[in-house]
């Protein structure tokens, strides 16, 4: 049996079935191409596998193809769990399925962790009130696993040697504001703070920042962040929004950057992330005067990251995650492994690809 793939966007009522490769071709650089790419791969990976894809927005909406479905679920940086998730096969979601250990937290300079732990208790808040309205249960009970959130308004092109590239530090994105402070707009204003120390420290380096309003309509075109991400040796990723992660962390990978950026979630993707990670950063003006006076350094930091971008976080990588955990759900080996990993941290399970699995799966 053909696999069928939906896409469900939070604006419409109903999904949409869809031809991933079909489909490409008329999606804008955004993370919704990233997952469709996704799909493809799962598709090809999967031939004849009989099961149902959906990539949807909704938390709660459940359409009647969605039964049984292997769903990947975007758009929520809550960490908040379905209402329909015991109707489906398994979920893969972005932003991760719960917060990050307070212990983690606590480590961050005081000014970021005081937005987190407000974010953290709103969420806390939503979460009680989701699941006494929909009477979900504590934990989920349906296989559930973290994905990373994809890349944004990224073009596909091959990226320079890093000896070529013109630009030694790069960053440009939004910062928001309000009367709450947000622990991304906190972490950005460190940031421009510590380039513009970091430019008076080494005046002969070239460093790009550019900030401004997320409700100003600003921004670089897809072409121009594209080329300019490319030409950077080094790229800074601060937080996201709600989340620990950003699209730019994965860009930045892709184009072979060296990563600069704030302590990341420990979630299985990014256990061999060989980004430089930065606990506060005041300590910018160091790390950049290590980094930029050893070129191997930076040389061996950006193979690593594209090779980390193929093996892990690229489409491809992504969908191989997924069809295999499918696998492994559908035939579980018959003697558990003494110690098993986590799936939030997990490794890739390892099986074959039968030609067709149960519509339902074993451990159910």
């Amino acid at each position: 049996m053909e696999n069928r793939f939906f896409r469900w966007r939070g604006v419409e009522a109903n999904p949409t079935q869809i031809v991933p490769r079909e489909l490409l071709g008329q999606l804008p650089p955004t993370d919704v191409r990233y997952f469709v790419r996704v799909l493809q791969h799962l598709d090809e990976k999967l031939p004849g596998a009989g099961l149902t894809f959906f990539l949807t927005w909704h938390l709660d909406a459940f359409h009647e193809a969605m039964q049984d479905a292997v769903v990947i679920l975007l758009g929520d940086e809550n960490n908040q769990m379905p209402s329909f998730q015991a109707k489906v096969r398994a979920i893969f979601k972005v932003a991760g399925l719960r917060r990050v250990p307070f212990r983690e937290t606590l480590r961050l300079p005081l000014s970021v962790a005081s937005g987190v732990l407000l974010r953290d208790a709103r969420n806390t808040v939503f979460r009680i009130e989701r699941r006494v309205r929909f009477r979900l249960p504590r934990n989920f009970v349906t296989p559930a696993y973290d994905i990373p959130v994809g890349t944004g308004a990224l073009l596909d092109v091959a990226p320079p040697p890093i000896e070529e590239r013109q630009v030694d530090v790069f960053f440009a994105g939004g910062a928001t504001s309000g009367w709450v402070p947000r622990a991304r707009t906190t972490a950005r204003k460190q940031m421009a703070a510590a380039v513009a120390a970091s430019r008076t420290a080494l005046p002969q380096c070239r460093m790009e920042l550019m900030l401004w309003p997320a409700a100003s309509g600003k921004g670089l075109s897809p072409e121009i962040y594209t080329k300019t991400l490319a030409n950077a040796k080094i790229a800074l990723v601060p937080r996201g929004n709600y989340a620990n992660e950003s699209y730019r962390l994965l860009e930045a990978a892709k184009l072979g950057c060296v990563i600069v950026t704030e302590t990341l979630p420990p979630r299985w993707y990014f256990r061999d992330c060989p980004a430089v990670s930065i606990q506060k950063w005041s300590l910018l003006p160091g790390v950049l005067r290590n980094l930029l006076w050893d070129p191997s350094t930076i040389a061996q930091l950006s193979l690593r990251s594209r090779q980390w971008w193929t093996s892990t976080v690229s489409e491809a990588a992504v969908a191989k995650f997924i069809a295999q955990t499918i696998v492994s759900l559908a035939h579980p080996p018959p003697v558990p492994p003494k110690k098993s990993p986590s799936p939030e941290f997990g490794s890739f399970p390892s099986a074959d690809f039968p030609a067709t699995l149960p519509r339902k799966p074993a451990i159910r």
